[in-house]
């Protein structure tokens, strides 16, 4: 059942709405809870919930509950913030999307420097398959409720139209089409004007069953902060370049040799990645 207009939530924007069960449920559905599992959850749910409450706290209430009910796909729940916890940089999300797309079966470069036709551009991967070349645009967003906006697609496409000159006089490949990637959401003005000029797009919900998260779920390509750690242990993986769960040792003693992470807290990151395996 969903809750009556008191329960008022604080979205991640400042805004408020009544509380629904539905989105919840949505995401619980997604984290692979049965019917059964679902209504259990949202039953513990009701009682921690009051008026003004968070949309982060309700996260923190929920992925609590799924870690004890069933641990074994609470990473599936955390996929949305574990994407931003790769921040605060955009490096680490452009190795990680390198990696996805190569599991994809693209070959891919990251930030490589091309000529134009009026500049040189750096683009943040180049992604070949199938005979086509992608330029490709990783916009990482590391706050919650922070959509890609319509300056970047047309940045991106500029930037695709001088790449095309400069291929006409020989200073660079040709490029087949600019790609634009983000960890988070599209507003509908990115979306209207990449159907209009034809640029693909990947985000978070976007495309409709060829997402973002439905592209990592399917290659159980998870980037290491779906696991639950400190931010010290998280910023010496990423350092030597431990991205995704299958980047991690299988032994505790090499993980912890090659990162510094403590013995006990290695074989504790260990186990929580089978999980995601």
């Amino acid at each position: 059942m969903a809750y009556q207009e008191e329960i008022w939530v604080v979205k991640e924007d400042g805004t408020k709405e009544p509380f629904r069960d539905d989105k919840v449920k949505n995401a619980l559905r997604r984290a692979g809870l049965s019917p059964k599992e679902v209504k259990e959850a949202i039953a513990e749910l009701h009682p921690k919930l009051y008026n003004g409450i968070t949309t982060n706290k309700i996260y923190s209430l929920t992925y609590q509950m799924l870690e004890e009910m069933k641990p074994e796909v609470s990473h599936v729940y955390n996929l949305k913030r574990a994407l931003m916890d790769i921040g605060p940089e955009g490096y680490d999300f452009e190795d990680f999307m390198a990696k996805l797309l190569s599991l994809q079966g693209y070959t891919t470069e990251v930030r490589q420097m091309i000529s134009g036709k009026c500049v040189s551009h750096e683009t943040d991967i180049l992604a070949r398959k199938g005979g086509k070349t992608f330029m490709i645009e990783c916009k990482f967003h590391n706050q919650p409720g922070t959509k890609c906006r319509i300056q970047t697609a047309l940045y991106v496409y500029a930037r695709y139209l001088d790449l095309v000159d400069g291929a006409k006089l020989g200073r660079c490949v040709d490029i087949t089409k600019p790609w634009l990637i983000t960890n988070t959401k599209f507003s509908e003005d990115v979306i209207a004007y990449a159907e209009c000029v034809e640029m693909p797009l990947l985000g978070w919900r976007y495309p409709f069953k060829e997402s973002l998260e439905a592209m990592i779920d399917k290659t159980k390509c998870y980037p290491i902060s779906v696991i639950k750690m400190g931010n010290d242990n998280l910023r010496r993986l990423l350092s030597k370049k431990i991205i995704t769960i299958s980047d991690i040792p299988d032994s505790p003693e090499r993980l912890a040799d090659i990162t510094g992470i403590p013995l006990a807290k290695s074989r504790e990151i260990i186990e929580h990645a089978q999980y995601a395996r």
